[in-house]
This record gives C-alpha cells, structure tokens and sequence, in this order.
C-alpha cells in the first residue's frame, strides 16, 4: 500500500524521514532479555525472560510509523488550562498549537488541558485502510511529566491531517516543561497486513493550505459530508 506524505519543510525529509523501523528506548537497552530465579523444586537458578523478549512489546515498538518531535521547545501551562511554547530563536521550529475547550471533551479528562500540536506531514492515499493513532507508550518520558496523547483512528482516503493532542496535568501555578527535539510524540499504526511504502513529498506552503481545505463549510460533520459526497 502506497502512502504519500508531504510536508514543506525540507529539513524533515533529511534529518528525521518516515519509516517503519523504530529504536528502542534507553530503558529497553539497559534491560537484560533473561534474568534468573530460584526453581524451588531444584533449587536451581533458571532463566526467565523480561518485556525484551516479549513478541507483543516488540512488535508495538517497531511496527508504528513515529511523529518524531521536529524541534527543541518548552511548554508553559497555566493553572486556567492556557498554554503557550517557545522554539529556538534561530531556525525557527515551526510549531503550531491550539488549545482545545474543555466543554469540548467534558469530565474525560478532569485537570487536564488538551493541547493539539499540528502536525508538519500531511498523509494522503487511494486505500481507505484504517491507522491507530496512539502514544508511543514504551517511551517514558511523557510519564515522567503527567502527559498522555489522546488516541483515535483515522484513513488517509477520507482526511490529509494528523495532528497530536496531547493532555497536560493542570496545576495550582504555572509550570514548565521541556521537550527535546527528536522526542517520540505519536505513534502510528497501519491497521492492515499490506506492507506500507511511504513516498515523502517536499511541497510549498501554498499547497499544504490547498490539501488541508478539503472538506465542506459546516458546522458539524463535515468530516462525514465529504465521505458520503465522495462514495457517491
């Protein structure tokens, strides 16, 4: 399966291009595939395997397509939900973020605030094969922090963007966080047995504003309007 992704900053392409072939963490290289107990019948010591040699854990590490952190960048989050991010003042890190209300989630995710960072790569595909996108869970350092990303599926027939919402403990003052470029962020997972052949796109601004202004002027459901317009 074919999936085109685009995006108008070179520097993406060279230094951090899509693949579907992941590194594991620090914490993974610093554990063991075996460690050894007492078998109480024998007394001997035995080998038994850790996560390491766990196929699942293996597998949801190295089949995702990760949405690397494409710059260094610090997160203030006040007490009112508000967020605000700087970059590097040299080479600006293109980091768009919006903050999302919480009339818009409810009682989901009491003292949080969600924050959606766009996402530099638009997807698009002829298939309508579905993907998960979730945390890149075996990286721990949102942990550390109280963060998590908020998971949804989505297809790259039917939609161009993929962004990352990711939700921030709220506090009694305001605080800081900072994150690292190249920091795990999401993790995509291609929800089919097809091999996924990626062809990245260098484009202009002009054309990402053209591929993300696809769907109908509604106020709701314009996500379906398109879809049923478009099967038709």
């Amino acid at each position: 399966m074919k999936l085109e992704a685009y995006t108008d900053d070179s520097r993406l392409i060279e230094y951090q291009p899509l693949v579907i072939k992941n590194k594991p963490p620090q914490w993974w290289h610093n554990l063991k595939k075996t460690f050894k107990i007492r078998d109480l019948k024998t007394g001997i010591n035995i080998p038994t395997p850790t996560v390491r040699a766990c196929p699942g854990v293996v597998d949801y590490i190295r089949k995702p397509i990760n949405i690397n952190l494409w710059t260094d960048c610090v997160f203030k989050i006040f007490p009112d939900g508000r967020a605000s991010v700087a970059t590097p003042a040299h080479g600006g890190g293109n980091l768009k973020i919006g903050v999302h209300s919480e009339k818009q989630y409810g009682e989901l995710y009491p003292n949080h605030t969600v924050v959606k960072i766009v996402n530099p790569w638009f997807f698009k595909s002829k298939s309508a094969v579905e993907f998960l996108c979730t945390d890149v869970h075996y990286d721990t350092e949102f942990r550390k922090h109280g963060m998590f990303i908020c998971p949804g599926i989505t297809n790259f027939k039917d939609q161009r963007v993929c962004n990352i919402f990711i939700a921030f403990p709220k506090k009694d003052e305001p605080y800081e966080i900072q994150l690292r470029y190249g920091q795990p962020l999401m993790s995509v997972y291609p929800m089919t047995e097809q091999k996924i052949d990626i062809q990245m796109n260098l484009v202009d601004n002009a054309e990402m504003v053209r591929m993300s202004n696809i769907f109908p002027s509604t106020f709701l459901g314009r996500y379906y309007t398109r879809k049923h317009a478009t099967r038709n």
